[in-house]
């Protein structure tokens, strides 16, 4: 194998190995974003399965990206390893299955990023009129399933309202009957669980200021930022493993025609005689160097 040959195969067992570390991490990513898909408290899931793009919730696009990311990891790391066992073993067959799996998984790859950047854009152009939709069904600390939602929802994601109350206020136009309170105890950064219903007419909640509350965090923003994040991490990786899988698929191919052209000259001088002529020649040259041994040592004794 000539020097192409052999950089074609180094680069591409390191080029797989490389492929194979990020596998491993999308497959760790792509379970801590569905491990948060629900966000992950089912009594929250109401005003986020409420969040709908067609015959798909906020949650649903969540755990689809997810999916993605895992289904992308596993056929990275199973793909690469079939890839550096071609390389290393010079195996024709296995590299050429090798080249055609990881084309099939490039194209299948395109077609679902573009798909899930256009469920995202769908979804995005609902986010904030349902949001508000939904908040007008809040009622403050009753016991109510959207009331305990959105309460859950201002603690958890350390936000308040759905636009940033310091400029809009959101409650206005809901069914809670606040007071004098500006804002419910659970937008307070002092609360917790259980003392979050019980900051009503406090500093925090009739004058809130972005030291005290989270008035500067609106939880519209919180969750694009979720979709984005979580949708241009998967484009930003899965655009380098592409890159680096078309890169892999040339290595494959320069390696398997390497390989084809060294088998191909092997038959050609086995089928013009010219090894076993090399072979007898290299026994005749061992016999007479035998020969040659065995006659120094009689003279010398």
């Amino acid at each position: 194998m000539n020097l192409l040959g052999t950089a074609a195969a180094i680069f591409l067992i390191i080029l797989n190995i490389v492929v194979i570390l990020l596998g491993l991490g999308l497959l760790i990513i792509g379970a801590l974003i569905y491990q948060k898909s629900g966000l992950v408290n089912d009594d929250i899931s109401p005003v986020l399965n409420a969040i709908t793009g067609g015959d798909f919730t906020l949650s649903d696009l969540i755990k689809i990206i997810a999916v993605v990311i895992i289904v992308i990891g596993v056929f990275t790391f199973l793909v690469s390893g079939s890839g550096i066992v071609g390389a290393c073993g010079k195996n024709r067959p296995v590299l050429v299955v090798y080249a055609v799996t990881v084309f099939l998984c490039d194209a299948v790859e395109i077609f679902v990023l573009v798909e899930v950047a256009k469920l995202k854009n769908k979804l995005n152009d609902t986010i904030k009129s349902a949001l508000l939709t939904l908040l007008s069904n809040y009622k403050g600390y009753e016991v109510d399933v959207y009331s305990i939602a959105w309460n859950l929802i201002f603690y958890l994601f350390e936000c308040c309202g759905v636009n940033k109350q310091s400029v809009v206020d959101d409650f206005q136009s809901t069914a809670w009957s606040r007071g004098s309170d500006v804002i419910p105890g659970y937008c307070c950064k002092e609360a917790t669980l259980t003392t979050a219903s019980k900051l009503n007419g406090t500093t925090c909640t009739t004058n809130p200021t972005p030291q005290n509350a989270y008035i500067n965090s609106g939880c519209y923003d919180f969750l694009n930022d979720i979709l984005s994040g979580y949708s241009d991490a998967v484009i930003s990786v899965s655009t380098f493993i592409l890159f680096t899988e078309a890169m892999a698929i040339i290595a494959s191919l320069i390696l398997f025609w390497q390989i084809t052209v060294d088998v191909d000259r092997r038959r050609g001088a086995e089928r013009s005689g010219r090894v076993m002529d090399i072979e007898l020649a290299q026994k005749q040259q061992a016999t007479l160097t035998r020969q040659s041994e065995q006659t120094t040592q009689a003279t010398i004794a």
